[in-house]
């Protein structure tokens, strides 16, 4: 079994006497590979904190990995964990200046914190603006977002940009819309990302679309190629005696009634800037998608012995955790336990 360390790397900037705290999970033994971090276990109270098991599911070997006994300060056990980009996972964030009860729904690094062009994008669900902050930085850097963006955010190594991905609606953003002067600011560039019309797609897969509930994740590959995947799920009930129904309503269901969703299918378009189309694909080649709560990223299964090509594997709390083979448009469940979300290799 690979011999992992827990590391916490406290950032020195201080904003409003909070600090940027990220972890990193790395493997010695091994190349890295990518992690779904579990519920820890094992709390033991220790001087300023505990010491805990930190789980990984390991989706290569198939197996959980423990990291046993590792201390967490109080400063840790009391933030909520932010989520996860680059291989590390944030836990804690000075508050955001235009609202510090801001509910964060993403963020994306350019590099690896403890790199000097290192650059943190956060984004609020209930904020107009984007948040920018460097090593060194004693105050987060607002960007007023003008056109209607979801909370779907991602750093394009190729461009070197971050990209924020519109909302659908019936009317197209002409964009993509530019953020930032990059010639006076040392930020990339923010940008709106151009999403094309969708090429046309089986009319059992746009059934599909229209009758669920969609998540969009924007995601680039390793070689640069860049997808919009949607995630479909389903309502179901879950009564007191485990007995599970479908929700077919409209409206929500009624309070006595735990509501948990389940994993339909996923529908992936490939962006063709040449042709001006995001056309639908089941072939990603040796690709796996790693969709979540937070950050989506891609790696080669080539490069990663073990994960299945042509995939796009899936966690959430909510729907629990699988891979989704695209060639035969089949679900596999794997695991039901806490989870967190996933670690991307480190980069």
């Amino acid at each position: 079994m690979s011999q992992l360390l827990g590391r916490i790397a406290k950032i020195s900037s201080v904003v409003k006497k909070q600090r940027l705290c990220f972890s990193e999970l790395r493997s010695f033994s091994t190349a890295a590979t990518p992690y779904l971090l579990l519920k820890e276990t094992n709390y033991r109270a220790a001087s300023g904190g505990s010491v805990v098991d930190i789980n990984l599911y390991d989706p290569r070997k198939k197996e959980i990995v423990k990291i046993r006994d590792q201390y967490l300060s109080e400063e840790l056990q009391c933030t909520m964990k932010m989520g996860s980009s680059r291989g590390w996972i944030v836990f804690n964030l000075p508050p955001l200046e235009d609202d510090a009860k801001a509910r964060i729904s993403s963020i994306s690094l350019s590099a690896s914190p403890n790199q000097q062009d290192c650059v943190l994008a956060v984004k609020s669900s209930s904020s107009p603006f984007l948040s920018l902050w460097r090593p060194g930085d004693s105050a987060w850097t607002r960007i007023k977002v003008p056109f209607p963006a979801s909370n779907v955010m991602m750093y394009s190594g190729r461009d070197r940009k971050f990209y924020l991905l519109p909302r659908e609606s019936k009317e197209e953003c002409e964009g993509p819309i530019d953020l930032i002067n990059t010639s006076s600011d040392d930020f990339p560039q923010v940008t709106l990302y151009q999403r094309f019309p969708n090429s046309d797609i089986p009319v059992s897969r746009q059934e599909q679309l229209l009758s669920s509930i969609k998540t969009r994740y924007l995601v680039e590959s390793p070689s640069g190629d860049s997808f919009i995947v949607y995630w479909c799920n389903e309502r179901s009930f879950y009564w007191k005696k485990g007995e599970v129904k479908p929700w077919t309503g409209k409206n929500p269901p009624p309070s006595r009634i735990s509501c948990r969703l389940k994993t339909r299918t996923f529908v992936v378009f490939r962006q063709d800037s040449e042709q001006g189309i995001g056309s639908y694909t089941e072939d990603i080649g040796d690709l796996c998608i790693f969709l979540g709560h937070r950050e989506a990223f891609c790696v080669s299964a080539t490069e990663y012995p073990g994960l299945r090509p042509n995939s796009v594997y899936y966690a959430t709390s909510g729907t629990g955790f699988g891979y989704y083979d695209l060639s035969s448009n089949t679900l596999h469940d794997v695991i039901h336990e806490g989870l967190f979300s996933w670690i991307a290799p480190l980069q």
